[in-house]
């Protein structure tokens, strides 16, 4: 059975978690920067001069160690997908399974993925193998028998010139 569509969309949701791990990934580093860190506390204190420089250092501490948290969660999350998009040609029951563990683990996250791997998940579940071809068939021979006996109807009797 062909699973194109079930693919395509856990495919889709994989490149944009891999584009969201990407971009935490990235934002760490430049935030850890101490430069980055001093105007960040300069700015706040222009905004507010009753903040003081060790609660603006722990409000940016906090909010890198959120970011280091999202990018682990991130990480496995994109783990679950990856490998329930690696299953769908293979196990179909246990491919559905992780996209749909890792559409609900995906709530904190986007919602694109969300819908994505979820829809993804039923489809894997709920669809079954076209086993009709068989009754077709046997539809389909009927039918020309039932065909075949009005041929007879067609000749012309060279005897009878009334008969068609």
């Amino acid at each position: 059975m062909k699973r194109t569509v079930e693919k395509v969309l856990a495919w889709i949701g994989v490149a944009l978690q891999i584009i969201g791990v990407l971009a935490i990934g990235l934002m760490i580093p430049f935030m850890g920067n101490n430069e980055f860190k001093q105007s960040a506390i300069q700015a706040m204190q222009q905004e507010d001069a009753t903040i003081s420089t060790t609660n603006a250092t722990d409000g940016i501490n906090m909010i890198l160690g959120l970011l280091g948290f999202g990018l682990a969660y991130g990480i496995v999350v994109l783990i679950i997908s990856l490998i329930g998009a690696i299953l769908i040609g293979k196990k179909a029951k246990v491919a559905a399974i992780l996209l749909i563990i890792a559409g609900v683990l995906s709530l904190l996250g986007n919602w694109i993925n969300v819908i994505l791997w979820i829809v993804a998940g039923i489809m894997l579940l709920v669809r079954k193998p076209n086993t009709n071809n068989d009754t077709n068939n046997a539809a389909t021979t009927n039918f020309k028998d039932d065909l075949s006996s009005f041929d007879s109807l067609n000749k012309k009797d060279s005897n009878n010139d009334y008969k068609y």
